[in-house]
């Protein structure tokens, strides 16, 4: 692969730090890009600094709602693009879309969307009124993009089906992980883990991680604590789950404290040794659309996912081995009977997962998509 490839990539939200999935799916992506080719991200000037990473952020856009507006710095980019001898346009969701197309058909080179979710699916599951506004921005979106880089083989089928898309320009580039084999330091992460906490080592551990002031995340918090701990505890199952993120609300916080199986963490600034520790990851998310992030995460670390059917959309189950198990939707007495076979389930993750979901070769995919790829 050259390393002289040189990219134009619009990204025009603060993405550093990163404090959610979808900001850290688009650093991975860049710094894994960064590291094959010269990716040069025009950002906004509110972004940490991004020296330990391999692309460079050109802080051209303001934190203001303004940069959306079609064609917002337009110049800047064009001399951005020029001064980068810059071959390719990669641009993060569809709002900075007619900028793209603009910049594409001046400089005469390709871009690219990629779409973490289809946004107007997402909204409309959520009870967005404007969700049709959406699709048919979207729609517009991707008919123009040279290429389109969706997440699961569902938003591809949807995009083709929905949008009627040329199927020779949609790409399915899944989120990925960073780890190309499973971890092996999960004893001394649970050791300490348990000291740290004062919990019971000898139980198992579940856990449910993302934003917590994210619709869909509080959802799933809310059927965690109302449906799945009366099952479990009904059961007689030993056990005990952390809640980790950022943003839960102040009940919920106080409904948990009534809790004595249930731990609320709060935002944990590096997962390594809670991911290494804990043993099974719930996933009762049944809103939302996109791959669920945690979820790739969590396989990565080699962990067994409760998934319910609308949380699983988007995994690939024929790589995952015997660490996926899915229930249907709002079946919870399926979902509490898998958490209790998930306990004793030894749980090997394939290297066809890591094959696929690896974040180097997720990113050597998408350069390859690019060189082929003509005006």
């Amino acid at each position: 692969m050259p390393h002289k490839i040189s990219i134009l990539s619009i990204v025009p939200y603060r993405i550093l730090p990163a404090t959610s999935g979808g900001h850290l799916g688009i650093v991975d992506m860049h710094h894994h890009i960064g590291k094959l080719c010269n990716d040069n991200m025009a950002g906004t000037a509110d972004n940490d600094d991004e020296s330990k990473y391999s692309f460079t952020i050109h802080r051209i856009f303001p934190p203001k709602a303004s940069r959306y507006l079609p064609l917002a710095k337009l110049k800047e980019l064009k001399q951005l693009a020029k001064q980068t001898n810059a071959q390719y346009i990669y641009c993060d969701h569809p709002y900075m879309a007619p900028t793209a197309i603009s910049l594409s058909k001046s400089l005469h080179i390709p871009w690219f969307m990629r779409s973490h979710n289809i946004e107007s699916d997402r909204f409309r599951t959520m009870g967005k009124l404007w969700w049709r506004i959406m699709h048919w921005y979207e729609q517009y979106a991707m008919r123009k993009a040279d290429g389109v880089f969706l997440i699961t083989p569902e938003d591809k089928e949807w995009a083709l089906s929905n949008y009627k898309l040329n199927e020779r320009k949609c790409h399915i580039i899944p989120y990925g992980t960073n780890l190309s084999a499973p971890p092996t330091n999960k004893a001394s992460a649970r050791k300490e883990f348990a000291q740290e906490t004062g919990t019971d080592a000898s139980i198992p551990w579940l856990y449910f991680l993302g934003a917590l002031n994210y619709q869909p995340n509080v959802e799933a918090v809310n059927y965690i604590l109302e449906e799945i701990v009366p099952r479990l505890n009904a059961k007689g199952f030993a056990y005990k789950i952390f809640i980790a993120g950022k943003g839960l609300s102040d009940e919920l916080q106080q409904k948990i404290a009534t809790l004595p199986q249930v731990q609320y963490m709060g935002f944990i600034p590096v997962l390594d040794t809670f991911l290494n520790a804990c043993d099974i990851m719930l996933n009762p998310v049944m809103t939302g659309g996109g791959i669920k992030t945690k979820a790739v995460e969590a396989l990565g670390y080699n962990k067994v996912v409760v998934s319910s059917t609308a949380g699983a959309a988007g995994l690939m189950p024929e790589v995952c081995g015997n660490n996926l198990l899915v229930t249907p939707d709002y079946d919870w007495d399926a979902f509490t009977d898998k958490i209790i076979q998930a306990a004793s389930i030894q749980p090997v993750i394939p290297q066809s997962f890591y094959d696929t979901y690896n974040w180097d070769k997720i990113a050597a995919k998408v350069l390859t998509i690019m060189q082929a790829t003509k005006v």
